[in-house]
């Protein structure tokens, strides 16, 4: 049986072994990892490189409370992330929550596009040798509160659009664990910051259950709200099922593209060359702003990645006389047709570019079988004309036991919430007393456009 060295030392704080993988259970090998910037830095080392650690045989049956003594690793580089890709889908395939977001070639593309300037830190849980919760977290640091904190987060960002724990049966059990690895075994961190989570998804109402049973100061915050459609057998289903007003406009613009005839036609892909779309990205009214699938390397890399990672791709191009001006970026998981990237040549915006093709999606998606098409992102306007109904996210942060960040917690979710509620007339002066520099600040900022 392995011991620990020397080498594995703590950075003072009691029962607090920085760094080191929290391994529960004896095993053929121990892991260390260093990350850059922590006290203890200097005194890690990795034995043996990581590999899933096997726990002897028992004959005893798999309960609730076997599984609250799970082994947890961490994974901590590119190499150690790629040996966990089996592992990692066959656990999500059976996840409570099951999204391409917490995906291994999800999570492996963002990495390589987004990675840089965190430090990666995959909580990993097993039961003997079977992966049964993974927390794909990074450390990073942010100016918040005051100072540069510490930070831990999901491996997600605006591109994301979703993320959460991913966990089989037992989620309580395996939350548990990876916070309680996070509060007595991990690097110090001052916030735990995840978002965007599914509000009505079982891991997050485990996981706030959690928190609140352990009274550990967090706070709850307003985050994406996700237009999602789902989808009737016909097309004529779809129809029925949007405004009269809304119905009568694709109509008339429907109408519009098919009197152009054969100089308008949509082809529908499944290669992962996304050269077409990466050459009409770059004339969209996005790209303007930096946030097109062509804006940058980094964008470039993760959806040319992630279009090669699986069978999985959707890629729609509408034609006007030949040439491509439109496109959209789908992924299909899991009978969910999910929209990444909708994009037009803004020179042929009188053609309705957008709305046109995005009708013809949905037609093949109800075609194909598709049961729902999720519209990602925020609830802009003409999402909402295709449907009503919103998938709700929320921001989670959680406050380590430091005093200032204690104050903040009350501050912010309780002070400010009660004063809301019981003097609104306060909360109005005070905007009142705002405006004046607002303004200010409004005609200063217009003088300098001028």
């Amino acid at each position: 049986m392995p011991t620990r060295s020397a080498a594995s030392r703590s950075c003072g704080t009691v029962n607090n072994p920085c760094c080191v993988d929290a391994a529960y259970e004896a095993g053929p090998a121990w892991f260390t990892i260093r990350l850059p910037g922590t006290k203890c830095a200097d005194a890690l080392d990795i034995r043996e490189p990581w590999r899933p650690m096997p726990t002897p045989p028992t004959k005893e049956p798999f309960v609730e409370s076997k599984l609250r003594a799970m082994r947890i690793q961490v994974c901590a580089s590119a190499e150690q992330l790629a040996q966990l890709r089996g592992p990692w889908n066959a656990l999500l395939a059976k996840a409570a929550e099951n999204t391409p977001f917490l995906t291994h070639e999800w999570i492996t593309a963002w990495w390589r596009a987004f990675g840089s300037g965190s430090s990666m830190y995959v909580i990993t849980a097993w039961q003997e040798d079977e992966l049964v919760a993974v927390a794909p977290l990074a450390y990073t640091k942010q100016r918040m509160v005051g100072a540069t904190r510490s930070v831990v987060t999901f491996m997600a960002n605006e591109y994301s659009n979703r993320a959460n724990f991913i966990v089989g049966h037992a989620p309580r059990a395996a939350l548990e664990a990876i916070l309680d690895h996070l509060l007595t075994s991990a690097p110090p961190w001052d916030l735990l910051q995840i978002e965007p989570i599914d509000e009505d998804s079982p891991v997050t109402q485990a996981f706030l259950r959690i928190l609140t049973d352990r009274s550990q100061a967090f706070g709850i915050e307003d985050s994406l709200r996700s237009p999602y459609l789902r989808l009737p057998a016909t097309w004529a289903g779809v129809k029925e099922g949007l405004s009269p007003s809304f119905r009568k406009t694709l109509d008339r613009k429907l109408r519009k593209a098919t009197q152009l005839g054969a100089a308008l036609r949509v082809r529908f892909l499944t290669e992962s060359d996304l050269s077409e779309a990466f050459d009409i990205a770059t004339q969209t009214w996005q790209h303007a702003r930096g946030t097109s699938i062509a804006s940058t390397a980094c964008l470039r890399q993760f959806y040319g990645e992630l279009a090669a990672a699986r069978d999985w791709l959707r890629l729609a191009i509408l034609e006007l006389d030949g040439k491509p001006i439109a496109f959209e970026y789908d992924l299909l998981y899991e009978r969910v047709l999910y929209n990444l990237k909708l994009g037009y040549r803004a020179q042929f915006a009188a053609v309705s570019p957008g709305v046109v093709l995005q009708a013809k999606v949905l037609q093949q998606a109800t075609e194909d079988g598709v049961h729902q098409y999720d519209f990602m992102g925020s609830d802009e306007d003409y999402k909402r004309h295709w449907s009503q109904t919103v998938r709700l996210h929320r921001r989670v942060v959680v406050f380590n036991h430091q005093l200032v960040l204690r104050m903040v917690h009350v501050v912010q979710w309780r002070v400010k919430p009660f004063l809301k509620a019981h003097f609104p007339l306060l909360v109005a002066f005070k905007r009142a007393l705002r405006w004046p520099r607002m303004r200010a600040g409004n005609a200063l900022s217009a003088g300098t456009d001028q």
